[in-house]
């Protein structure tokens, strides 16, 4: 059982597809109470319960397999019965690839990995190499000399550079950890701090978006600009600003 609307990222290849049309094969887990003796079981299940089944096929893509853990809450009002996905947990391939974008130099593109992939093994560890990241980025590509991540993102925010969208999105990141109750915390970028349900997931696209923008997207953006400016020149005619 999956949701068809349901859009995942191919843990392989990374390209996002939809659950509809891939082919997928369900598979329900039937779990036995066990009663003593070997007798039937006089189990009635609640109004209310969870249940679990397995998702599996192969990427769009890259076709390579994939498998899905549902945890399906069911429900029941006279006849009428009704099930709803709370979750779905990718179970195969175990860790998810990482997929860097084109033109992190290392060690950042090292630091940006191993926050990937200590996620499901300490979000509180992923979070910490996270902010890291946040700040090597700021430094290298800004200068600031704030030691202090919140200042630095509040100095990067007031320059009116990166996206609006993206803007707030790095806005936010200073409630990750409570910051703003415990900056001292902060002090040290890579501390151990804990972290809601959630939040180191998400840290890490905010992470990938100012990536993509500082290492990928102003660079194109530069080299569409020097192309045109080299064409307005030949030209005999005033290169772009």
């Amino acid at each position: 059982m999956s949701n068809p609307h349901e859009t995942k990222e191919c843990p392989y290849c990374g390209i996002i597809f939809s659950l509809e049309g891939v082919n997928a094969e369900h598979s329900i887990f039937n779990f036995k109470r066990f009663t003593p003796g070997g007798g039937p079981s006089r189990f009635v299940s609640p109004d209310v319960y969870i249940s679990y089944s397995s998702t599996n096929h192969l990427c769009p893509s890259c076709k390579g397999k994939i498998i899905w853990l549902n945890e399906i809450e069911n429900s029941r009002i006279g006849d009428h019965h009704m099930s709803t996905i709370k979750s779905i947990t990718l179970l195969w391939p175990k860790h998810p690839l990482c997929h860097v974008p084109t033109g992190v130099p290392e060690p950042l593109a090292s630091d940006f990995r191993e926050a990937h992939d200590a996620l499901p093994i300490s979000p509180k560890a992923s979070a910490a190499l996270s902010r890291r990241c946040l700040q090597t980025i700021i430094q290298d590509k800004e200068g600031f000399s704030e030691r202090n991540l919140i200042d630095q993102v509040k100095k990067l925010l007031a320059l009116n550079k990166i996206p609006s969208h993206l803007a707030i999105d790095l806005d936010a990141i200073r409630n990750v950890g409570n910051f703003a109750a415990h900056q001292q915390k902060d002090q040290s970028t890579g501390d151990i701090i804990d972290v809601q349900p959630g939040e180191a997931e998400w840290t890490l696209e905010v992470l990938r978006a100012l990536m993509t923008f500082y290492y990928v997207d102003l660079p194109e953006s530069q080299a569409r600009r020097d192309a045109f400016n080299a064409k307005l020149k030949a030209a005999g005619q005033k290169p772009m600003l």
